[in-house]
């Protein structure tokens, strides 16, 4: 059995919260939480597009390895 470590279950989890925020935003479902409530917001979706990656690629290297 494989243990989690806890720091990479939590960069996980942030990065799915990422990638649905991302989608809100890209759908136009955030518009009240901008200052303008014109449409669709690309450029917060792709902002968190990429922090959900970085949250993934973080939660690899924070994971506990496997001896082969």
């Amino acid at each position: 059995m494989t243990r989690s470590s806890p720091l990479a279950v939590a960069l996980g989890v942030l990065g799915v919260v990422f990638i649905v925020v991302a989608a809100l935003y890209a759908v136009g479902a955030l518009q009240i939480a901008t200052s303008s409530a014109t449409g669709p917001h690309y450029k917060h979706a792709i902002l968190f597009a990429v922090l959900a990656v970085a949250s993934f690629v973080g939660a690899n290297f924070a994971r506990p390895k496997t001896a082969t």
